[in-house]
């Protein structure tokens, strides 16, 4: 029922060329952060592995990119900064550091994707940013989480965003 409303208000934005609300982005953004967080669970990670995701993206999240740059282009050097203080502090090693990268990654992607795909005028404004930023992060982590992985257990999540980043890194 959640995905009928989600693409329904997506249609309506779509239909009237109204900018949609920023419950309407958030709404569809969690959605595709679910889809990206369970192509980033496929990654075989131990629970300290993720912790360091949850941390990264608990760090990136307030980095907005600067007029024409990408959420992927803004969040890539603060990821890349935070994974060598952590394996400088011993928080997690090299090749550690090497495997969640590209997972931590693929929420900036899925910000970009909900931007360039859903929503592109949407990007003008702060509080739509805002809201599409939080919702793709917290819809990720909700999947990603150690504590949110019980088996049978499958989340709302946008089937063409899923598809979308199932072919960017596994085919």
């Amino acid at each position: 029922m959640k995905k009928l409303l989600v693409i329904a208000s997506i249609a309506t934005a779509m239909l009237t060329g109204c900018t949609p609300s920023a419950e309407q982005i958030n709404k569809t953004a969690y959605a595709i952060g679910s889809a990206a967080g369970l192509v980033a669970n496929q990654v075989n990670v131990d629970a300290s592995a993720r912790n360091a995701v949850v941390d990264i993206l608990g760090e990136v999240r307030t980095c907005v990119p600067e007029q024409g740059q990408t959420f992927e282009a803004t969040w890539t050097p603060v990821i890349d900064r935070v994974i060598s203080d952590m394996v400088s502090q011993g928080r997690i090693t090299a090749s550690v550091g090497t495997i969640i990268k590209p997972v931590a990654v693929i929420a900036a992607q899925a910000v970009d994707y909900m931007f360039d795909t859903r929503f592109p005028e949407a990007k003008k404004y702060e509080e739509l940013v805002r809201a599409g930023v939080s919702g793709v992060i917290d819809g990720f982590l909700t999947v990603f989480k150690p504590a949110n992985t019980k088996a049978g257990v499958k989340p709302e999540y946008d089937e063409e965003a899923y598809n979308y980043f199932y072919k960017k890194y596994y085919n």
